[in-house]
């Protein structure tokens, strides 16, 4: 009843493989770009063109993947509170008698086992999103340029 989320299909460290997996994809074909010759300035100009937008599409992805690490932060934080307050009323109940006392003092420390996985889930997934890999790829630094910090006051 209270598995982890870590034990479910499609977790956070698979969706966050998926997503590094489509980063590496995108930077490989950003260096097969790179190394394709063109010899007509017109096909340097749309290589060039290509390579821009590539990189555009690469930022966007990537401040994609930083919302839903962010995301899954706050869900992690809103599920340990909910947990929290679960345990607080098994107490409560235990505490005045009613129902199963013993059931009561069980669930409750359940629930405390479970917050603290999640606050701990939670910590985890805010320092993968602290950590270098998400300060963002900056292609320009021009409003609307696909850059993180660009689209920031956006």
């Amino acid at each position: 009843m209270l598995g982890g989320v870590d034990s479910e299909p499609g977790s956070r460290s698979g969706r966050r493989q998926e997503i590094n997996d489509r980063l590496d994809a995108v930077r490989a074909r950003l260096e097969e770009l790179r190394k394709r010759h063109r010899p007509a300035d017109k096909g340097r100009a749309a290589a060039s063109e290509r390579l821009e937008a590539a990189q555009r599409r690469a930022a966007e992805a990537h401040v994609a993947a930083a919302q839903v690490l962010a995301s899954g932060v706050e869900a992690f934080r809103h599920a340990a509170e909910a947990h929290e307050r679960a345990a607080s009323l098994h107490e409560q109940a235990a505490a005045s008698g009613v129902g199963d006392v013993g059931e009561h003092k069980r669930q409750a420390t359940l629930q405390r086992a479970a917050a603290a996985d999640d606050w701990r889930r939670a910590e985890r997934a805010q320092s993968v999103l602290s950590g270098p890999e998400w300060a963002g790829p900056v292609v320009g630094d021009e409003p609307g340029d696909g850059s993180p910090a660009a689209d920031q006051g956006r």
